[in-house]
Protein backbone atom coordinates (compact mmCIF):
# COMPACT_ATOMS: atom_id res chain seq x y z
CA UNK A 1 0.00 0.00 0.00
CA UNK A 2 2.91 2.35 0.34
CA UNK A 3 3.11 5.04 -2.94
CA UNK A 4 6.75 4.95 -4.53
CA UNK A 5 8.93 7.52 -4.52
CA UNK A 6 10.30 7.21 -7.86
CA UNK A 7 9.95 9.95 -10.40
CA UNK A 8 9.41 9.29 -14.16
CA UNK A 9 11.26 6.77 -15.77
CA UNK A 10 11.22 5.17 -19.23
CA UNK A 11 13.69 3.03 -20.12
CA UNK A 12 14.01 0.45 -23.54
CA UNK A 13 16.68 -1.22 -24.11
CA UNK A 14 17.72 -3.95 -27.13
CA UNK A 15 18.69 -7.37 -26.05
CA UNK A 16 20.42 -10.14 -27.90
CA UNK A 17 21.14 -13.20 -26.27
CA UNK A 18 23.51 -15.99 -27.51
CA UNK A 19 23.32 -19.44 -25.95
CA UNK A 20 24.56 -22.90 -26.05
CA UNK A 21 22.63 -25.49 -24.57
CA UNK A 22 23.91 -29.09 -24.03
CA UNK A 23 20.45 -30.71 -24.29
CA UNK A 24 18.18 -28.72 -25.84
CA UNK A 25 15.74 -31.28 -26.58
CA UNK A 26 15.49 -32.94 -22.84
CA UNK A 27 17.36 -36.24 -23.96
CA UNK A 28 13.88 -36.64 -25.81
CA UNK A 29 14.35 -38.87 -29.15
CA UNK A 30 11.28 -37.68 -29.59
CA UNK A 31 12.36 -34.50 -30.81
CA UNK A 32 16.23 -35.20 -31.54
CA UNK A 33 15.87 -38.50 -34.27
CA UNK A 34 19.19 -39.55 -33.67
CA UNK A 35 20.92 -36.24 -33.98
CA UNK A 36 23.22 -34.66 -30.91
CA UNK A 37 20.97 -32.92 -28.05
CA UNK A 38 23.00 -30.02 -28.16
CA UNK A 39 21.82 -26.98 -30.00
CA UNK A 40 22.74 -22.87 -30.09
CA UNK A 41 20.19 -20.40 -30.08
CA UNK A 42 20.36 -16.80 -30.71
CA UNK A 43 17.21 -14.58 -28.68
CA UNK A 44 16.61 -10.80 -29.57
CA UNK A 45 14.16 -8.73 -27.55
CA UNK A 46 13.22 -5.30 -27.23
CA UNK A 47 12.84 -4.40 -23.20
CA UNK A 48 10.46 -2.17 -21.80
CA UNK A 49 10.34 -0.70 -18.11
CA UNK A 50 7.87 2.26 -18.12
CA UNK A 51 7.13 4.13 -14.71
CA UNK A 52 4.54 7.31 -15.05
CA UNK A 53 3.64 8.94 -11.71
CA UNK A 54 0.88 10.86 -10.93
CA UNK A 55 -0.94 13.41 -8.48
CA UNK A 56 -2.80 10.14 -6.61
CA UNK A 57 -1.70 7.12 -8.29
CA UNK A 58 1.12 5.56 -10.88
CA UNK A 59 1.13 3.43 -13.76
CA UNK A 60 3.51 0.78 -15.07
CA UNK A 61 4.03 -1.01 -17.80
CA UNK A 62 7.14 -3.77 -18.19
CA UNK A 63 8.40 -6.82 -20.43
CA UNK A 64 9.66 -7.96 -23.66
CA UNK A 65 9.24 -8.39 -27.47
CA UNK A 66 11.40 -11.26 -28.55
CA UNK A 67 11.86 -14.39 -30.58
CA UNK A 68 13.82 -17.63 -30.29
CA UNK A 69 15.95 -18.89 -33.08
CA UNK A 70 17.55 -22.25 -33.01
CA UNK A 71 20.58 -23.55 -35.74
CA UNK A 72 19.73 -27.17 -35.31
CA UNK A 73 16.01 -27.77 -33.69
CA UNK A 74 14.29 -25.09 -36.17
CA UNK A 75 11.09 -26.56 -34.83
CA UNK A 76 11.53 -24.97 -31.60
CA UNK A 77 11.84 -21.25 -33.16
CA UNK A 78 9.22 -19.43 -31.42
CA UNK A 79 7.98 -15.88 -30.56
CA UNK A 80 8.29 -14.90 -26.68
CA UNK A 81 5.92 -12.30 -25.46
CA UNK A 82 5.58 -11.29 -21.95
CA UNK A 83 3.78 -7.92 -20.87
CA UNK A 84 2.60 -6.71 -17.37
CA UNK A 85 1.09 -3.45 -16.72
CA UNK A 86 -0.50 -1.94 -13.53
CA UNK A 87 -2.16 1.47 -12.35
CA UNK A 88 -2.42 2.30 -8.58
CA UNK A 89 -4.93 4.95 -7.42
CA UNK A 90 -5.76 6.52 -4.11
CA UNK A 91 -9.43 6.67 -3.31
CA UNK A 92 -11.39 7.92 0.19
CA UNK A 93 -7.91 9.29 1.17
CA UNK A 94 -6.27 6.55 2.90
CA UNK A 95 -7.18 3.34 0.06
CA UNK A 96 -5.24 2.67 -2.81
CA UNK A 97 -7.09 0.37 -5.60
CA UNK A 98 -4.90 -1.56 -8.07
CA UNK A 99 -4.99 -3.27 -11.08
CA UNK A 100 -3.05 -4.97 -12.46
CA UNK A 101 -2.76 -7.27 -15.74
CA UNK A 102 -0.58 -9.57 -18.17
CA UNK A 103 0.13 -11.38 -20.89
CA UNK A 104 2.38 -14.18 -22.31
CA UNK A 105 3.15 -16.31 -25.44
CA UNK A 106 6.09 -18.59 -25.59
CA UNK A 107 7.23 -22.33 -26.43
CA UNK A 108 5.75 -24.39 -23.30
CA UNK A 109 8.35 -26.30 -21.48
CA UNK A 110 9.06 -29.32 -23.51
CA UNK A 111 10.05 -30.74 -19.89
CA UNK A 112 6.32 -31.19 -19.07
CA UNK A 113 5.82 -33.28 -22.39
CA UNK A 114 4.78 -36.72 -20.86
CA UNK A 115 6.75 -40.09 -22.48
CA UNK A 116 3.44 -41.08 -23.66
CA UNK A 117 2.39 -38.01 -25.40
CA UNK A 118 2.54 -38.20 -29.08
CA UNK A 119 5.81 -35.81 -30.64
CA UNK A 120 3.72 -32.87 -31.93
CA UNK A 121 2.83 -32.15 -28.59
CA UNK A 122 6.44 -30.83 -28.22
CA UNK A 123 5.88 -27.85 -30.60
CA UNK A 124 3.32 -26.50 -28.36
CA UNK A 125 2.69 -22.55 -27.83
CA UNK A 126 1.34 -21.43 -24.63
CA UNK A 127 -0.42 -18.45 -23.39
CA UNK A 128 -1.32 -16.90 -20.32
CA UNK A 129 -3.69 -14.04 -19.42
CA UNK A 130 -3.24 -12.95 -15.78
CA UNK A 131 -5.23 -9.85 -14.56
CA UNK A 132 -7.15 -8.89 -11.46
CA UNK A 133 -7.96 -5.91 -8.83
CA UNK A 134 -7.59 -4.97 -5.18
CA UNK A 135 -8.51 -3.01 -2.62
CA UNK A 136 -6.32 -2.23 0.30
CA UNK A 137 -7.08 0.92 3.49
CA UNK A 138 -5.50 2.26 6.48
CA UNK A 139 -2.90 4.71 7.68
CA UNK A 140 1.25 4.09 8.08
CA UNK A 141 0.22 2.49 11.49
CA UNK A 142 -2.87 0.53 12.54
CA UNK A 143 -5.22 -1.46 11.03
CA UNK A 144 -4.85 -2.28 7.25
CA UNK A 145 -7.98 -4.38 5.25
CA UNK A 146 -7.71 -5.74 2.01
CA UNK A 147 -9.32 -7.82 -0.44
CA UNK A 148 -8.38 -8.96 -3.94
CA UNK A 149 -9.84 -10.50 -7.05
CA UNK A 150 -7.33 -12.55 -9.28
CA UNK A 151 -8.09 -14.57 -12.67
CA UNK A 152 -5.50 -16.58 -14.85
CA UNK A 153 -6.54 -18.43 -17.72
CA UNK A 154 -3.70 -20.98 -19.71
CA UNK A 155 -4.33 -21.89 -23.13
CA UNK A 156 -2.16 -24.11 -25.50
CA UNK A 157 -1.96 -24.75 -29.13
CA UNK A 158 -1.60 -28.47 -29.28
CA UNK A 159 -4.54 -30.97 -29.60
CA UNK A 160 -3.34 -33.04 -26.67
CA UNK A 161 -1.78 -30.20 -24.52
CA UNK A 162 -5.42 -28.48 -24.69
CA UNK A 163 -6.40 -31.02 -21.77
CA UNK A 164 -4.80 -28.89 -19.25
CA UNK A 165 -5.88 -25.64 -20.86
CA UNK A 166 -7.21 -24.01 -17.16
CA UNK A 167 -8.87 -20.92 -15.67
CA UNK A 168 -8.56 -19.96 -12.37
CA UNK A 169 -10.01 -17.60 -10.29
CA UNK A 170 -8.89 -16.43 -6.65
CA UNK A 171 -10.93 -14.17 -4.39
CA UNK A 172 -8.42 -12.98 -1.15
CA UNK A 173 -9.49 -11.16 2.02
CA UNK A 174 -6.59 -10.14 4.60
CA UNK A 175 -6.49 -7.43 7.61
CA UNK A 176 -3.55 -6.30 8.61
CA UNK A 177 -1.67 -4.23 11.77
CA UNK A 178 1.01 -2.30 11.20
CA UNK A 179 3.58 -1.27 13.90
CA UNK A 180 7.06 0.01 13.49
CA UNK A 181 8.71 -2.29 15.68
CA UNK A 182 7.13 -5.63 14.62
CA UNK A 183 6.36 -4.73 10.81
CA UNK A 184 3.20 -5.99 9.62
CA UNK A 185 1.18 -8.76 10.69
CA UNK A 186 -1.48 -9.90 8.61
CA UNK A 187 -4.59 -12.87 9.00
CA UNK A 188 -6.08 -13.75 5.38
CA UNK A 189 -8.08 -16.44 3.80
CA UNK A 190 -8.35 -17.33 -0.03
CA UNK A 191 -10.46 -18.84 -2.07
CA UNK A 192 -9.83 -20.36 -5.45
CA UNK A 193 -11.96 -21.94 -8.09
CA UNK A 194 -10.14 -23.80 -10.97
CA UNK A 195 -11.76 -25.70 -14.27
CA UNK A 196 -9.99 -27.17 -17.44
CA UNK A 197 -12.19 -26.03 -19.80
CA UNK A 198 -11.46 -28.54 -22.65
CA UNK A 199 -11.79 -31.79 -20.67
CA UNK A 200 -15.90 -33.05 -21.36
CA UNK A 201 -17.19 -35.74 -18.79
CA UNK A 202 -19.47 -38.01 -19.93
CA UNK A 203 -21.93 -36.80 -16.71
CA UNK A 204 -21.30 -33.58 -17.86
CA UNK A 205 -19.37 -32.96 -14.46
CA UNK A 206 -16.23 -30.07 -14.79
CA UNK A 207 -12.61 -31.77 -14.13
CA UNK A 208 -11.05 -28.70 -11.84
CA UNK A 209 -10.10 -28.37 -8.43
CA UNK A 210 -11.60 -25.91 -5.48
CA UNK A 211 -9.12 -24.44 -2.96
CA UNK A 212 -9.53 -23.32 0.40
CA UNK A 213 -6.50 -21.35 2.66
CA UNK A 214 -6.17 -19.27 5.78
CA UNK A 215 -3.11 -17.99 7.33
CA UNK A 216 -0.89 -16.01 8.65
CA UNK A 217 1.59 -13.38 7.28
CA UNK A 218 4.36 -11.38 8.20
CA UNK A 219 6.27 -8.35 6.18
CA UNK A 220 9.00 -6.91 8.61
CA UNK A 221 11.93 -4.49 7.14
CA UNK A 222 15.05 -3.75 9.29
CA UNK A 223 16.43 -0.88 8.09
CA UNK A 224 17.61 -0.40 4.62
CA UNK A 225 19.17 -3.88 5.41
CA UNK A 226 17.02 -6.87 5.55
CA UNK A 227 13.28 -6.77 3.96
CA UNK A 228 11.29 -10.03 4.64
CA UNK A 229 7.74 -11.03 3.88
CA UNK A 230 6.58 -14.77 4.57
CA UNK A 231 3.61 -16.40 4.75
CA UNK A 232 1.99 -19.94 6.55
CA UNK A 233 -1.38 -21.21 5.77
CA UNK A 234 -3.70 -24.66 6.14
CA UNK A 235 -4.83 -25.78 2.68
CA UNK A 236 -7.55 -27.76 1.48
CA UNK A 237 -7.29 -28.92 -1.67
CA UNK A 238 -10.74 -30.55 -3.10
CA UNK A 239 -10.80 -31.77 -6.85
CA UNK A 240 -14.22 -31.69 -8.93
CA UNK A 241 -14.29 -35.26 -9.64
CA UNK A 242 -14.88 -37.95 -7.36
CA UNK A 243 -12.04 -40.95 -7.25
CA UNK A 244 -9.60 -38.17 -7.41
CA UNK A 245 -7.77 -37.69 -4.19
CA UNK A 246 -7.75 -34.44 -2.12
CA UNK A 247 -5.13 -32.89 -0.46
CA UNK A 248 -4.64 -30.87 2.87
CA UNK A 249 -1.31 -29.35 4.50
CA UNK A 250 0.57 -26.37 5.15
CA UNK A 251 1.92 -24.42 2.52
CA UNK A 252 4.25 -21.23 2.80
CA UNK A 253 5.87 -18.18 0.93
CA UNK A 254 8.63 -16.66 2.16
CA UNK A 255 11.00 -14.41 0.63
CA UNK A 256 14.22 -12.72 2.51
CA UNK A 257 16.73 -10.32 1.13
CA UNK A 258 19.78 -8.97 2.73
CA UNK A 259 22.14 -6.34 1.85
CA UNK A 260 25.02 -5.83 3.00
CA UNK A 261 27.95 -3.71 2.13
CA UNK A 262 29.84 -5.94 0.03
CA UNK A 263 27.58 -8.90 -0.84
CA UNK A 264 23.35 -8.88 -1.39
CA UNK A 265 21.49 -12.60 -0.22
CA UNK A 266 17.99 -13.13 -1.20
CA UNK A 267 16.62 -16.62 -0.14
CA UNK A 268 12.82 -17.83 -0.93
CA UNK A 269 10.94 -20.64 -0.96
CA UNK A 270 7.26 -21.68 -1.02
CA UNK A 271 4.83 -24.58 -1.21
CA UNK A 272 1.48 -24.46 -2.79
CA UNK A 273 -1.41 -26.84 -4.22
CA UNK A 274 -3.43 -26.20 -7.32
CA UNK A 275 -3.90 -27.06 -11.02
CA UNK A 276 -1.20 -28.33 -13.35
CA UNK A 277 0.06 -27.93 -16.90
CA UNK A 278 1.12 -31.66 -17.02
CA UNK A 279 -1.48 -33.69 -19.19
CA UNK A 280 -4.17 -35.92 -17.13
CA UNK A 281 -3.36 -34.46 -13.78
CA UNK A 282 -5.57 -33.49 -11.62
CA UNK A 283 -3.43 -31.30 -9.83
CA UNK A 284 0.26 -30.68 -8.29
CA UNK A 285 1.47 -30.16 -5.36
CA UNK A 286 4.63 -27.64 -5.98
CA UNK A 287 7.50 -27.12 -3.66
CA UNK A 288 10.54 -25.30 -4.16
CA UNK A 289 13.43 -23.24 -2.69
CA UNK A 290 15.83 -20.58 -4.29
CA UNK A 291 19.18 -18.88 -2.91
CA UNK A 292 21.26 -16.01 -4.65
CA UNK A 293 24.54 -14.28 -3.63
CA UNK A 294 25.62 -11.58 -5.47
CA UNK A 295 28.37 -9.26 -5.13
CA UNK A 296 30.02 -5.81 -6.54
CA UNK A 297 33.49 -6.47 -7.51
CA UNK A 298 34.95 -3.44 -9.51
CA UNK A 299 32.60 -0.51 -10.13
CA UNK A 300 31.73 -1.90 -13.97
CA UNK A 301 32.27 -5.64 -12.83
CA UNK A 302 29.74 -7.55 -10.71
CA UNK A 303 29.13 -11.47 -10.49
CA UNK A 304 26.14 -13.29 -8.66
CA UNK A 305 25.57 -16.93 -8.03
CA UNK A 306 22.68 -19.35 -6.72
CA UNK A 307 20.90 -22.70 -6.59
CA UNK A 308 17.31 -23.77 -6.85
CA UNK A 309 15.37 -26.93 -5.93
CA UNK A 310 11.64 -27.43 -7.20
CA UNK A 311 9.74 -30.76 -6.25
CA UNK A 312 6.03 -31.30 -7.92
CA UNK A 313 3.67 -34.14 -7.05
CA UNK A 314 1.24 -35.00 -9.30
CA UNK A 315 -2.26 -36.38 -8.50
CA UNK A 316 -3.85 -38.17 -11.47
CA UNK A 317 -7.55 -37.27 -13.28
CA UNK A 318 -10.01 -40.26 -12.67
CA UNK A 319 -10.64 -39.09 -16.71
CA UNK A 320 -7.05 -40.31 -17.76
CA UNK A 321 -6.96 -43.55 -15.70
CA UNK A 322 -3.43 -45.27 -16.26
CA UNK A 323 -1.98 -42.62 -18.17
CA UNK A 324 -0.26 -40.65 -15.33
CA UNK A 325 1.61 -42.47 -13.20
CA UNK A 326 1.03 -41.53 -9.37
CA UNK A 327 4.63 -39.76 -8.68
CA UNK A 328 6.89 -36.36 -8.88
CA UNK A 329 9.69 -35.06 -9.99
CA UNK A 330 12.67 -32.85 -8.66
CA UNK A 331 14.50 -30.29 -10.66
CA UNK A 332 18.14 -29.37 -9.37
CA UNK A 333 19.43 -25.94 -10.66
CA UNK A 334 23.26 -24.28 -9.98
CA UNK A 335 24.03 -20.69 -11.72
CA UNK A 336 26.59 -18.96 -11.59
CA UNK A 337 27.33 -15.20 -14.01
CA UNK A 338 29.42 -11.94 -14.32
CA UNK A 339 28.33 -8.40 -15.38
CA UNK A 340 30.67 -6.13 -17.27
CA UNK A 341 29.01 -2.48 -17.78
CA UNK A 342 30.70 -1.33 -20.56
CA UNK A 343 29.74 1.78 -20.61
CA UNK A 344 26.19 4.03 -19.23
CA UNK A 345 24.20 2.37 -21.98
CA UNK A 346 25.96 -0.79 -23.00
CA UNK A 347 26.33 -3.85 -20.34
CA UNK A 348 27.58 -7.41 -21.26
CA UNK A 349 26.38 -10.69 -18.91
CA UNK A 350 28.13 -14.13 -19.04
CA UNK A 351 26.03 -16.94 -17.22
CA UNK A 352 26.42 -21.15 -16.78
CA UNK A 353 23.59 -22.93 -15.41
CA UNK A 354 23.81 -27.03 -14.52
CA UNK A 355 20.25 -28.24 -14.04
CA UNK A 356 19.18 -31.59 -13.49
CA UNK A 357 15.61 -33.06 -13.85
CA UNK A 358 14.66 -36.63 -12.16
CA UNK A 359 11.16 -38.11 -12.14
CA UNK A 360 9.26 -41.08 -10.49
CA UNK A 361 6.29 -39.86 -12.71
CA UNK A 362 6.45 -40.68 -16.72
CA UNK A 363 8.56 -37.63 -17.51
CA UNK A 364 12.02 -38.20 -19.24
CA UNK A 365 15.36 -37.79 -16.76
CA UNK A 366 17.57 -35.41 -18.16
CA UNK A 367 20.91 -33.45 -17.43
CA UNK A 368 22.43 -29.70 -18.85
CA UNK A 369 24.71 -27.36 -18.82
CA UNK A 370 23.80 -23.91 -20.11
CA UNK A 371 26.33 -21.20 -21.05
CA UNK A 372 24.69 -17.64 -22.35
CA UNK A 373 26.55 -14.55 -23.50
CA UNK A 374 23.42 -11.18 -23.35
CA UNK A 375 24.76 -7.56 -24.86
CA UNK A 376 22.10 -5.13 -23.20
CA UNK A 377 22.31 -1.66 -25.11
CA UNK A 378 19.80 0.90 -23.51
CA UNK A 379 18.22 3.24 -26.21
Amino acid sequence: MAQSQRGREINVAATVKLQYDSNVVLSDRRLSGGQPDDDVSAAPSLDLDIYLPRATGDFTLSGSLGYNFYRRYTRLNRERLNLAAGVNQRVLSDCILHGEGSYSRQLSDIGDVLTTAPAASINNTQEVRDYGADIGCGAGIGFRPSIAIHRTEIRNSTPIRKLSDADTTSLTGQIGYNSPAIGTVSIFGRYSDSDYVNRPTPSGETDGTRVYSAGLQLERSIGTRLNFTGSASYTQLDPKLAGASGFKGVGFDVSAQYRGDFFQIGLTGSRSAGPSQIVFASYDVNTSVAFTLSTQITPRIGWSGGGSFRRRSFQPSPLFAGLLELGSDKTYELNTGLTYQAGRRLRFRLDGSQIRRTSNANLIDYNATRVSLTTTLSL
